[in-house]
């Protein structure tokens, strides 16, 4: 025997937790998708820093160039062979080294950068995917341990309770 009212809170809390189940799940996937975006400035900003090395990088190279040249010059050499050329192509390949680290590190960085991207939205769209499927069968489970409880039982229909004979 079971109070009708108490079927109408057990449906209600079932719902409710449901909802809320589905709710944390949104907000989860809001959150994950709010760290995806802000991964993705924090490695630009990482890619920018990288760039500029590079640009830093091509701009020391040339100093030193114009360096090595004048410095040849000044002491009347010539600039375009010998012991000055030498100094040049070294100290381009130096600084094309430089560079080349630069840009392996900005490359590497925009790839970091995608991956952890993707890792949170693909996170975020998981979150939602359990947080439905723990509705679903939460409500379920709570559905079926009230019907198990008997909160959904009919009351049995009513019948005299004298059991004395009538006597006609």
């Amino acid at each position: 025997m079971s109070n009708p009212i108490f079927a109408v809170i057990a449906v209600a809390s079932a719902l409710g937790k449901a909802y809320a189940t589905l709710y944390s799940a949104a907000a989860t996937k809001a959150s994950l998708d709010a760290q995806a975006d802000l991964s993705n400035l924090q490695f630009k900003e990482k890619r920018i820093e990288y760039k500029e090395k590079g640009v830093e990088v091509l701009k020391e190279t040339n100093k030193a160039l114009g360096t090595i040249v004048a410095r040849g010059a000044a002491g009347g050499a010539l600039t375009n062979e010998g012991s000055i050329l030498t100094s040049q192509i070294v100290s381009l390949r130096e600084g094309a080294e430089d560079y080349s680290i630069a840009a392996i590190n900005q490359e590497l960085t925009q790839n970091l950068g995608i991956i952890q991207f993707n890792n949170f939205k693909i996170a975020g769209k998981q979150a939602m995917k359990m947080g439905y499927l723990n509705a679903i069968f939460g409500l379920g489970t709570d559905i079926t341990t009230a019907q198990a409880t008997g909160v959904f039982d009919k009351k049995p229909p009513t019948t005299p309770t004298d059991t004395t004979p009538e006597v006609t």
